[in-house]
């Protein structure tokens, strides 16, 4: 009974500390085509993008590829990576983080990025990216402390 309550409290915390998330990502391609371009989170809440970070994207990325890039970019904060840390999945949304950070992009499909590069990136991209809350290295303290 105790684990079953435990996992319910994990998921609970999880899902109300990342409620500001989509649901669903938008391509970018989807996103340039709507008169006023956004995506439904998980609270019920709307946000919406401007259309000239979207342009921005637009640039930096191939045409044939606007549909395989999903807004917003999400920026995991994880503090098992060391404090100021976070980390950024995916192929093409790796691509367009070292091109806007002007780093050198070497296939990866995972970054992990810095305060100072995290502020430069929401400073360039308000609105097309959005934080996310690791808790893994919270919830394993946790644990421990409940086994001591």
């Amino acid at each position: 009974m105790d684990r079953e309550l435990e996992e319910l409290l994990r998921t609970e915390l999880l899902r109300y500390a990342n409620k500001h998330i989509p649901y669903v990502r938008k391509s970018l391609s989807d996103l340039l085509s709507e008169e006023f371009p956004h995506v439904i989170c998980r609270d019920g809440s709307r946000h919406y993008f401007r259309r000239r970070e979207l342009e921005y994207l637009a640039s930096l990325v191939p045409k044939e590829l606007w549909n395989f890039v999903k807004l917003p970019i999400v920026i995991t904060l994880s503090p098992e990576l060391g404090e100021g840390a976070a980390v950024v999945n995916g192929e093409l949304e790796c691509y367009i983080v070292c091109r806007v950070l002007g780093l050198k992009y070497e296939g990866q499909k995972s970054i992990v990025i810095y305060r100072p590069q995290i502020a430069e990136l929401r400073r360039k991209l308000r609105t097309t990216t959005q934080y996310a809350i690791s808790l893994r290295s919270l919830i394993e303290s946790i644990n421990e402390q409940l086994r001591a």
